[in-house]
């Protein structure tokens, strides 16, 4: 049986805001699941805003376990599940109002927002007129009140929509565009024998076009867990098939049997085989989409993003 309570709580919970709030609010766009493997500008603003909160992150727009590390440790000061995952609850205490005369990282991180969507700002925590013209425009172009104020509305707006200047395609765009790729296919099954439907690469990126978590192995030795897929991984899966024009066979991604340190368990890594290229070929071509770790493990091939 799958294990969905915690995503099913958020999403209540978010409804729920929904209603109270009305139109115009923070509810009108989706808070998004940033976590452990994403990178670009959404999360170089969790890393601005966590500075701001006192956690001390460096702010290179990559996610990995130090910044997983900080995310944890500010939401058990703040009464949240530790899962470090900046989703639909962690968001809003995160944030912080920002306006005409702030500085600091909170500036920083509305100027990056505001950086998405085309505006080009320096983005040097001087929230001066600049800022806040830009800031005011994109109120404008989003129904909200346009006093130049980034508060939980604005907030909600900026790191919810797609961006216009660089935001990146999202998980569940990618899971899609990898699940329609004829040049790639998903195992259905584990290569150990053991059943575990849940856990399996056609599970895991079915369950991520569906905007949820994938799922471990409930063999696996960590056992069952939910963890988001990396979008830097799935860019790079998807990359080896539209710009190398590689087929290849995914046979695990977060499922499986393996070390208990394993990258697979963090959703950031994949084993492939059957490709049309040799092994070497394949883990180069990894490298060069970024993968930290890829490996020739002779019947197949592991590549991971940290």
């Amino acid at each position: 049986m799958r294990r969905r309570f915690p995503a099913l709580v958020a999403a209540v919970i978010a409804a729920m805001v929904a209603v109270l709030l009305g139109p115009g609010t923070a509810s009108a766009a989706t808070w998004p699941v940033i976590a452990n493997g994403d990178s670009g500008a959404q999360v170089t603003t969790v890393q601005h805003l966590l500075n701001h909160r006192g956690y001390a992150t460096t702010a290179d727009g990559a996610f990995g376990p130090a910044t997983e590390a900080k995310v944890s440790a500010f939401q058990s000061a703040n009464g949240l599940t530790a899962d470090g995952s900046v989703g639909p609850l962690t968001w809003p205490k995160l944030v912080a109002t920002v306006q005409s005369g702030s500085t600091g990282n909170a500036a920083r991180a509305a100027q990056t927002q505001l950086n998405r969507y085309g505006y080009g700002l320096a983005v040097d925590g001087d929230f001066g007129t600049a800022s806040a013209n830009a800031a005011k425009d994109f109120q404008s172009k989003h129904g909200l009140t346009a006093d130049g104020i980034v508060g939980p509305n604005t907030w909600n707006a900026l790191v919810g929509g797609s961006g216009s200047g660089g935001g990146g395609t999202g998980r569940a765009q990618l899971a899609a565009a990898i699940d329609a790729n004829s040049r790639i296919s998903l195992l259905t099954y584990h290569v150990s024998g053991v059943v575990d439907a849940d856990s399996t690469a056609q599970a895991n990126i079915t369950d991520t076009k569906n905007g949820t978590t994938a799922e471990t192995s409930n063999y696996s030795d960590v056992g069952e867990r939910e963890v988001w897929l990396s979008t830097a991984m799935l860019n790079g899966m998807l990359k080896l098939a539209t710009e190398r024009g590689y087929t290849f066979l995914v046979t695990e991604i977060a499922g499986g049997d393996h070390s208990s340190n394993s990258n697979h368990y963090r959703g950031v890594a994949f084993d492939a085989d059957n490709m049309s290229v040799g092994n070497a070929t394949f883990v180069s071509a990894c490298r060069a989409y970024g993968a930290t770790e890829a490996l020739d493990e002779g019947n197949h091939v592991h590549c991971a993003w940290q």
